[in-house]
């Protein structure tokens, strides 16, 4: 009997409606759970690719041995490099090189990509990059001396697999096996050098090292991974998490408003058939039964369609992305499907109980009495108890992200925009002197019925709102970085240009037609003193090493002022944003370096936003022109160039102490981590695209019957199915028209907000949605309305309904 009960109802409209939104959120949920599982572990691949390792612990100096067993004994492996700078020389040619020697483990994870390929510094033997070789007319087989030692080129370095970015890196690339480091006589006390040991391990062999571990760094030391870094790829990939995790909220979202609403309809919908059958003698448990039943078949059929359609989807991205994963990712773990079905469970509980538990109570007096109605869980409590666990259920999925604050403060408020918004824009419709008898005839409804309208306009405009966030932010997580970086942005840096050599570098560059970016003078120098106190024991990495500072008398483009005043004068400097946080330091206090040859001090009259992952060059601290004339000095440009080795082999021949550093290769790495997850964020705007359009046709439907009744009078009245049907999609259209114009508002200020607070990206008002989103609001809710409209003018619905 449930079988037939449930197989009769199934055409319901409404209960298709909350079929599909069910199956929409375990499919999300499950292709979301099965995505992120699967891509987390190939883009924790790529993260330990780019640094070759689990974590890496960098110093100053050698670590304890005593550390490095102790992690070996927790089964990590651990593998150490030593960075330093030297001379090497072919013959009488000399050419400063940036040595990187590492051990036999190397790398841990990643490919060291060389020519030929395969080869590793063995002892005896090194890996130039092609520049260095190209400056010393070296070819694989020759001999180099790299300080005392002598040593057989055994072919060149193309790609590091923990090459990073860093713009002050002196010279060409020399890589050596660690056996040979003593034999230069490079390394000696007081040398300039970095230790980086790499670990590679199952995560609990990690956490257990470094809850050891942590407690014993000092000052110079810095322990990290990937998701510690701010750099470039570190930012994008945190931001791709983060539109993930958005996309899932508004989808879960959508989803929930979905259920609500057609769920509430159609129970409303059979009250008068309960009553019935009440009168007829069916007793409270036999409707029991039949209502759980049919629930509970419709959450079986939601999880195998939705598991269904969540796999098809995790299917077609791992196509779309087969080009940029690894070969092979292993499967995903069962919890995606345990938190699918819960997700799912949840939903139908929260929204559905009350109206099921309305229609189980529904009196037998409704038989007589059409607006009698059970009075059971007022709204005016369900609905903030409800409310509240929502918001608790999601901030324990999410992990209280600030993405779930925001989007839902940000909903609660909109919200109350988009009806107070709407019923002004409506009431101006109102005065205006429409000919058209049936746009009057629309707007005259719509005005006639506020509380429905206002409803109906604040779930519509939240949708679109919604809808075009996706749509904006997931195109901005490209958009963005190719605004930062346009196709003529610097790709080489030259480092290390003498104060002597500057001119010559410019007649250099305009004389092969390279137009360079801004020369930045560059002075080494620690911060020992805030506001006259010493800065020791303090563990912040800035104030263990000594920082490149620089003067310009014009404010770089991309270093926004927050705070004071520019230019700084005599005596005073300006800031970087995130440094002055973090040392608490604010316009008026006063700091003291050290350089190479003495003490000064400088008040802050300025702090600035830098964009570190711009890959241009920044600064912590910047001068007056002139404060720092008495430090030693190097300069620092950057420039274009895409035609060659020619130019950077003349260039490093006649400057051969000036170093040159590509990044084309840093740029290509970020360009591809985005890109992959860009076209898995395509899947998911389909998911939220599907739960919107399943939001709009809840709503539509929540007013059919009233509407059905409506049209009857006018029927009656003479009015003609041509006037009835045009009357339709204007009202339709202008709910869209209007919910379009909130959505916009709406949008524009959410945007403001995420871009700014949550993604860190630059805010600009978008016109597009201006224009597309009115217009498609139109089409859009015409198009639902008006086909579900026109089914009430059919002449047999017209007949029952008058008859009836």
């Amino acid at each position: 009997m449930i079988a037939r009960w449930f197989w009769r109802e199934w055409r319901s409209p409404s209960l298709l409606i909350v079929w599909m939104a069910l199956s929409l959120a375990v499919a999300c949920v499950l292709a979301l759970g099965n995505i992120s599982d699967r891509m987390e572990k190939g883009l924790n691949q790529q993260s330990r690719d780019f640094m070759a390792g689990d974590r890496q612990l960098r110093s100053s100096r050698e670590v304890p041995a005593a550390w490095i067993t102790r992690a070996r004994e927790e089964g990590l492996k651990v593998g150490e490099q030593l960075n330093f700078t030297t001379m090497t020389f072919a013959g009488d040619t000399p050419q400063l090189a940036n040595v990187k020697a590492v051990d036999d483990l190397y790398p841990l994870y990643g490919k060291l990509e060389t020519d030929p390929p395969g080869l590793k510094p063995t002892a005896g033997t090194v890996l130039l990059a092609p520049r260095l070789m190209a400056l010393l007319d070296l070819k694989p087989g020759d001999n180099i001396d790299v300080g005392d030692a002598t040593l057989r080129i055994a072919g060149a370095v193309i790609q590091e697999p923990d090459g990073g970015f860093n713009p002050f890196q002196m010279a060409p690339r020399l890589m050596m096996n660690m056996a040979d480091v003593a034999k230069t006589g490079a390394v000696q006390p007081g040398s300039r050098i970095s230790w980086r040991y790499k670990f590679a391990g199952t995560p609990d062999q990690l956490g257990s090292y470094e809850k050891w571990l942590l407690p014993q760094l000092k000052p110079e030391h810095r322990w990290y991974g990937l998701e510690q870094d701010d750099g470039a790829l570190g930012k994008s990939l945190e931001r791709s998490q983060q539109f993930l995790l958005l996309s899932a909220l508004l989808t879960l979202l959508l989803a929930v408003a979905a259920v609500a609403v057609a769920m509430g309809h159609y129970c409303r919908s059979r009250y008068d058939l309960v009553a019935i059958l009440k009168t007829l003698g069916a007793g409270r448990a036999q409707l029991r039964k039949l209502i759980i039943g049919q629930w509970l078949l419709l959450l079986v059929i939601s999880v195998i369609t939705g598991g269904v359609i969540g796999l098809l989807f995790e299917q077609i991205l791992m196509i779309l992305l087969k080009p940029v994963l690894p070969a092979t990712l292993p499967p995903a773990s069962f919890w995606p499907w345990l938190w699918a079905v819960g997700a799912m469970v949840v939903i139908s509980l929260l929204v559905g109980l009350r109206p099921y538990r309305l229609l189980l109570a529904t009196q037998p007096l409704r038989v007589l009495r059409g607006d009698v109605v059970a009075q059971v869980w007022p709204l005016h409590y369900y609905i903030p108890v409800i409310t509240v666990v929502v918001v608790l259920l999601l901030a324990w999925l999410m992990g209280g992200s600030m993405l779930l604050w925001s989007v839902l403060a940000g909903a609660v408020v909109l919200a109350m925009l988009c009806g107070v918004v709407g019923w002004f824009l409506l009431n101006i419709l109102k005065r205006l002197t429409l000919k058209a008898l049936p746009l009057r005839l629309a707007v005259n409804r719509l005005l006639r019925q506020p509380w429905a309208t206002l409803s109906q306009l604040a779930a519509f405009s939240l949708s679109f709102m919604l809808l075009a966030l996706l749509l904006v932010l997931r195109g901005d997580l490209l958009d963005r970085w190719q605004q930062q970086l346009p196709p003529e942005s610097p790709n080489y840096f030259l480092i290390n240009i003498a104060p002597e050599q500057v001119e010559p570098v410019k007649a250099f560059l305009a004389g092969h037609q390279v137009t360079p970016e801004a020369f930045y003078p560059i002075v080494r120098a620690r911060l020992t003193q805030i506001n006259g106190e010493p800065t020791e024991g303090n563990s912040d990495e800035s104030l263990n090493r000594e920082l490149n500072l620089t003067w310009q008398s014009q404010r770089p483009e991309h270093n926004p002022i927050v705070d004071g005043t520019w230019p700084p004068k005599a005596g005073e400097v300006s800031i970087e944003e995130g440094l002055a946080e973090r040392l608490n330091i604010h316009t008026g206090d006063s700091v003291t370096f050290t350089g190479d040859t003495q003490e000064f001090t400088a008040k802050v009259t300025s702090i600035r936003k830098v964009d570190w992952e711009s890959l241009r060059p920044n600064f912590f601290f910047i001068f007056p022109p002139g404060a720092l004339d008495g430090q030693p000095q190097s300069w620092l440009t950057s420039f274009r160039w895409d035609n060659g080795n020619t130019l950077l082999t003349q260039l490093n021949r006649q400057f051969p102490t000036v170093s040159l550093l590509d990044i084309g290769a840093i740029l290509q790495q970020v360009g591809q981590v985005l890109g992959q997850v860009s076209r898995a964020l395509e899947v998911m705007v389909v998911l939220v695209t599907a739960c919107g359009i399943l939001l709009l046709l809840a709503q539509v439907q929540v007013g059919m019957r009233q509407r059905h009744q409506e049209l009857v009078v006018y029927r009656t009245l003479g009015a003609g199915k041509r006037l009835l049907r045009l009357t339709l999609w204007a009202e339709f259209a202008l709910l869209g028209v209007v919910s379009g114009l909130v959505a916009a508002i709406g949008a524009e200020t959410a945007l403001a907000v995420l871009q700014t607070s949550v993604f860190d990206f630059p805010w600009e008002p978008d016109w597009r949605l201006w224009a597309t989103l009115p217009v498609c609001g139109a089409i859009l809710l015409s198009l639902c309305g008006g086909w579900l409209g026109t089914r009430l003018l059919k002449g047999k619905a017209l007949f029952r309904q008058f008859s009836g």
